[in-house]
């Protein structure tokens, strides 16, 4: 029964993808040559976060307000079901790490839909991001940027990184964020586990993992007002600490450190 869900599951995520790929390639392309077609594009990118969401079996819950484009919004960052989590909450792009363009069929088609990739070993591409991100905030959609730059168990939000704060920051604009968290049923491998991707688990078993779920919940937490500063540090450590101030952990620290630590 539990290969039926995972093979079930692989099937109509593939179907949901092809066809939502289908429907923003189009318009990546008549972007890039000068049509505006965000709109549509921003749209079955929202679409494909729901479907995945629904595949999954992740019912998602929300508190506060969804920012409308533009924004740009920063969140804690557990897994890569955080992308499909809040693409089905709000329109955006966000900018992710460069090894995502590595993954199999995945990495092609985020680059082909207009995602953001920054290699963070190198500073001048930070600066080549940033002024991506500068072009690519408009009415259609926002910028979501995971701050901590990798996931996490989930026990503590980690500080923020504030290279990619620079944009926001020199331009005063205010910044969004977000706190999201897990939970499985008593009777399935805890969230921290089989939701959020950390330490040297390889993506496909995680991924074939996290299938075999039956439920899943999700939580969203928006911040009531965003914050602005000039100094992207000071923005980071800013945002660092609202985005704490929501997070419920996914696995208390004491129990993390018990179970993996052995103290």
């Amino acid at each position: 029964m539990v290969y039926f869900r995972v093979f079930y599951k692989i099937i109509f995520i593939c179907l949901a993808t092809l066809f939502c790929y289908l429907m923003v390639l189009p318009a990546s392309i008549l972007t890039a040559i000068g049509i505006n077609a965000r709109a549509w594009s921003s749209y079955f990118l929202s679409l494909w976060g729901k479907l995945i969401c629904l595949i999954i079996r992740l019912k998602v819950t929300t508190e506060g307000t969804p920012p409308e484009p533009p924004f740009f919004i920063v969140s804690n960052h557990l897994s890569y079901v955080d992308i499909m989590m809040l693409i089905s909450k709000i329109r955006c792009l966000f900018v992710a790490k460069s090894e995502v363009m590595s993954w199999p069929i995945f990495g092609f088609m985020t680059k082909t839909v207009g995602m953001l990739f920054v290699d963070r070993s190198k500073r001048s591409d930070v600066t080549r991001v940033n002024k991506l991100i500068s072009k690519n905030i408009t009415k259609h959609n926002g910028i979501l940027l995971f701050p901590e730059s990798t996931t996490s168990a989930g026990y503590e939000v980690m500080p923020f990184k504030a290279s990619l704060l620079a944009y926001p920051a020199e331009q005063k604009m205010p910044v969004f964020y977000a706190t999201i968290g897990y939970s499985t049923p008593p009777s399935e491998q805890p969230a921290y586990m089989s939701v959020s991707w950390w330490g040297e688990v390889p993506f496909f078993s995680h991924f074939l993992n996290l299938l075999k779920l039956k439920k899943i919940s999700g939580h969203v937490t928006f911040g009531e007002a965003p914050v602005v500063h000039s100094d992207r540090k000071e923005l980071a450590r800013l945002l660092q600490e609202k985005v704490s101030s929501n997070f419920d952990p996914v696995i208390d620290y004491s129990e993390y450190a018990e179970e993996h630590l052995g103290s």
